[in-house]
């Protein structure tokens, strides 16, 4: 059983530990040429935002490739961003 707690407790750590930290209501600058906004991580595509459109920031994924939050610009909603391209 203590293992079992252990092993689960030690996985949970791992994930945390991948993702990185977000600040909830932190607007960051878009850097990439184009992204595609998506309704979840590689999700259907709902808009796209440009190089120097905002994106506020809502969380990662636990795996940290992706971003949660509300892209401004001309998409105007919520939705899934590949993580890295903010500048």
């Amino acid at each position: 059983m203590k293992r079992a707690i252990l092993t689960t407790t030690l996985a949970a750590a791992a994930v945390l530990a991948v993702a990185p930290a977000a600040s909830a209501g932190t607007v960051h600058e878009i850097c990439a040429q184009d992204l595609y906004v998506r309704t979840q991580p590689a999700g259907v595509i709902i808009g796209t935002l440009y190089r120097g459109d905002h994106f506020e920031l809502s969380r990662y994924s636990p795996s940290g490739d992706w971003a949660e939050g509300y892209a401004m610009g001309h998409v105007n909603q919520r939705g899934w961003i590949q993580a890295g391209w903010f500048c």
